[in-house]
């Protein structure tokens, strides 16, 4: 089995930079990540998860309907 390669860190909000390093594996959300950017020094969190990737449940699973307008 190969390794996944990691996440590319994401441009940073202040600079635009992608010169970043991940610095925890929780943000003040358990589904973000915490990174330092090496090129102005700003701390910043992005998801976790790319857009491909599911993870949260239907809204059936969470008492809701699909559409609040049925």
């Amino acid at each position: 089995m190969e390794a996944e390669e990691p996440r590319r860190a994401p441009r940073c909000p202040h600079c635009r930079s992608t010169d970043g390093e991940v610095i925890s594996l929780f943000g003040t959300q358990a589904m973000t990540l915490q990174y330092r950017c090496h090129a102005c020094g700003t701390l910043y969190e992005a998801l976790k998860y790319d857009g491909d990737e599911q993870w949260l449940p239907p809204p059936s699973a969470l008492g809701r309907r699909a559409d609040p307008h049925t």
